[in-house]
């Protein structure tokens, strides 16, 4: 079985135990994923330019910004393999929907391994838990079965009636 766990930065530890849960992790070829989204990049780009005039040396800062997120990057791996050390990492840069399930078809998953959103400190404690636009991409277009993970809430259970 090829699993391909997707990592957001904040649920490395959830992925873990989703998959250990799962599968027995020698005897499966899992792979961790790591999406380095490009668009705020591109979206400052092109603020800075329509607000105010561009920047005379635009690669120093540029620059500065991709080793940070390489460095952030190798940061997430590191977290992910505490448990997992053997899992395959998988780092990309584009588009984190299009990305990992591209990345999925071409590495051959038999299962996608996702949370519902990287920011769950945002969603409220009693109410629905709503599935981001990368997660709800990756359900809609993986050419695999996916399942996604969340953090156990006890906050508000039970539940009266």
């Amino acid at each position: 079985m090829r699993i391909l766990g997707c990592l957001d930065g904040t649920n490395s530890e959830q992925i873990q135990q989703a998959i250990n849960r799962l599968v027995n992790s020698n005897e499966a070829v899992i792979g961790l994923i790591y999406v380095i989204d490009t668009r705020p990049r591109d979206e400052i780009g092109r603020k800075r330019s329509q607000l105010l005039r561009p920047l005379r040396s635009p690669m120093p800062q540029a620059e500065r910004i991709e080793a940070a997120e390489l460095a952030a990057a190798q940061d997430i791996f590191y977290e992910g393999k505490l448990n997992l050390p053997q899992a395959e990492t998988i780092q990309r840069q584009g588009r984190p929907e299009l990305e990992i399930v591209n990345t999925a078809a071409a590495w051959n998953a038999d299962l996608i391994v996702i949370g519902t959103r990287s920011f769950q400190h945002l969603a409220p404690a009693i109410g629905p838990k709503s599935v981001g636009h990368i997660a709800r991409f990756v359900l809609d277009h993986a050419p695999c079965p996916v399942l996604l993970v969340r953090p156990a809430d006890s906050h508000g259970f039970p539940i009266d009636r």
